[in-house]
């Protein structure tokens, strides 16, 4: 008999088992390129730096992240800055910086120097995690869209649209639960245990 048990590799085996090495080795580099400082887990080196020019430490820092990553996995949403969520829905969610009440967006030239309390844009709604406009804010622009609220207890909420638009709000199931009145109006002290939906008008 023949050398059956001998393994001879073809040319065409060889470049197989390149082509495999490669990419095992590739998995590698990702894995270590994963463990990276927290700040930078969704891909963007430039959260990192962003942390570092707002003068947090890396604990801050790593707190700040998990509670994005917490936010991501509710709106699967997409993380564009250290402290700010594009949601799936279109919405913006902006968490505040460790130390701080109030939600800032970083890339507003105002919002990047000072955290004012509980502003909305003008034509959005807004609801926030807390009572008196404090925690993280979320911010709603079109109609008739569901926009997930990831949180409940007691929040608040602004809508700064125009005086016949009105805000919904919606149960578990997508029933309309209640309307607010037109622009503007607000509540600094708003239960969103059964609002699990929000649409601006």
């Amino acid at each position: 008999m023949a050398d059956q048990g001998t393994f001879r590799p073809t040319a065409w085996g060889r470049a197989v088992v390149a082509v495999m090495m490669t990419l095992f080795a590739l998995a590698a580099t990702t894995g270590a390129a994963g463990a990276s400082p927290a700040a930078d887990r969704n891909g963007s080196p430039g959260f990192a730096a962003q942390a570092s020019s707002l003068g947090l430490t890396s604990a801050q820092a790593d707190g700040l992240q998990r509670t994005a990553d917490g936010y991501l996995a509710k709106t699967d949403g997409t993380q564009v800055a250290i402290n700010k969520i594009v949601t799936r829905a279109g919405g913006e969610l902006l968490i505040p910086l460790p130390g701080e009440k109030y939600a800032r967006d970083l890339a507003d030239k105002n919002g990047a120097r000072t955290a004012a309390a509980g502003t909305c844009p003008y034509t959005y709604v807004c609801a926030f995690a807390l009572p008196d406009f404090e925690g993280a804010r979320l911010s709603f622009y079109d109609c008739n869209t569901l926009n997930s609220i990831p949180w409940s207890g007691n929040g608040s909420w602004k809508n700064n649209q125009a005086s016949h638009l009105r805000a919904k709000f919606y149960d578990i199931n997508a029933n309309l639960g209640w309307t607010s009145p037109g622009g503007y109006s607000q509540d600094n002290n708003a239960p969103w245990g059964w609002v699990y939906y929000l649409s601006p008008c």
